[in-house]
């Protein structure tokens, strides 16, 4: 059983304690909501020319993911969650696409973004900043472009796609803790953010607003 206070976190939901319905802004037009991909997006994630995410590995990781945000999972196989990731991604029609994957679920995310963008490129990367913690990041682009990620770690990498690439605004459907809205937001871009655990999204909103981010409260 998890933990409560695996189940919150840091604590941020006590002061930033997001509900369904409610929508957390920034002054630049940035947006973090709670929403659960299998019922669709939000309609602003919609006007994103830039996508990151960082889905689940795995089925038993993506159960894990709704046993923590206290839901039910409502996908029967991995090959489904993957159906419903490809259908967001087709809504927002990005110009650019990065998917961080791993060697669980790199085999049917490569053939996903093959299927969306005729130009893809694999980085092989790290992450929490150990050599032997290998990821990778597969870029789907209109065009073919090269944006230097080989070999670095992840978080270094979502930092410097949010200061080099050329996007109007960027979305993160599993913002979870935020690290691409901590980037964004260091960038000076705007970003949209959902997740279905309230209390990851209120750590991402924490952060934030530790970085000088002041949110307003909408439903």
């Amino acid at each position: 059983m998890t933990s409560q206070k695996g189940l919150r976190y840091d604590g941020s939901i006590d002061k930033y304690p997001i509900t369904e319905g409610e929508i957390y802004s920034l002054g630049n037009g940035s947006k973090i909501t709670i929403a659960d991909i299998t019922l669709g997006l939000p309609e602003f994630s919609k006007n994103a020319d830039c996508v990151f995410i960082d889905p689940a590995g795995s089925k038993g990781v993506l159960k894990a993911y709704y046993t923590k945000a206290e839901k039910q999972c409502p996908v029967d196989n991995f090959d489904e969650f993957v159906a419903h990731i490809k259908r967001c991604i087709e809504q927002i029609n990005p110009d650019r696409l990065f998917v961080e994957c791993f060697y669980r679920n790199k085999k049917q995310l490569v053939p996903m973004v093959e299927s969306l963008f005729p130009h893809v490129k694999i980085y092989e990367n790290t992450y929490y900043h150990k050599p032997d913690c290998k990821c990778w990041i597969i870029q789907g682009t209109k065009q073919a472009e090269d944006w230097g990620l080989q070999g670095m770690d992840e978080w270094d990498a979502v930092f410097k796609i949010c200061k080099d690439v050329p996007f109007s605004s960027i979305t993160d459907f599993f913002m979870g803790q935020g690290l691409v809205a901590q980037a964004a937001y260091a960038a000076g871009k705007v970003f949209y953010g959902s997740d279905m655990n309230r209390n990851r999204l209120a750590v991402a909103i924490s952060k934030v607003a530790k970085r000088g981010g002041e949110w307003t409260v909408t439903k």
